[in-house]
């Protein structure tokens, strides 16, 4: 016989086995052995590179014949942080007739984890609270219709 007790215990019972599942997420461009193995140097095209892989995470800031597709993997239980589990950098780079001359896959040890910085730059002017702003507001649109400009 079901009871509420029962049915409460193996509701928390799932929402707890639910809860220990890692959630996997992906990142950016992750190339499978068979895509990376459509595009070919000297035979393949900037054209067949943006057909078969999409466009490029990112293209160097200098060259413009270079392309790098990026992507990695990442793994999270519960209310951990993301732990990552697999990155992949490669790079591509073309000719002046936009002929692939290259495709590299990077190693992973040239990747760098950006620290954010959480600085703020200043700004001119005084800082008001929520409070301060409110009363200096007050009575700011309500202008006093009797002082109009008397005319001709």
């Amino acid at each position: 016989m079901l009871t509420l007790r029962n049915i409460a215990c193996a509701a928390l019972l799932a929402l707890g086995l639910s809860a220990c599942t890692p959630n996997v997420a992906t990142h950016g461009n992750m190339l499978s052995q068979s895509k990376l193995k459509q595009i070919t140097a000297g035979n393949s095209t900037r054209a067949d590179v943006e057909s078969y892989w999409g466009p490029p995470t990112t293209v160097a800031p200098f060259d413009n014949n270079t392309w790098y597709y990026i992507g990695e993997t990442d793994t999270q239980e519960g209310v951990f942080a993301p732990k990552l589990d697999k990155r992949q950098m490669i790079k591509v780079t073309f000719d002046a007739t936009d002929h692939v001359t290259g495709v590299t896959v990077l190693d992973n040890k040239l990747a760098q984890n950006v620290e954010f910085q959480s600085r703020v730059t200043p700004t001119a002017g005084k800082q008001y609270t929520a409070a301060q702003q409110f009363i200096g507001d007050l009575g700011k649109f309500n202008k006093d219709d009797k002082k109009q400009s008397s005319g001709p």
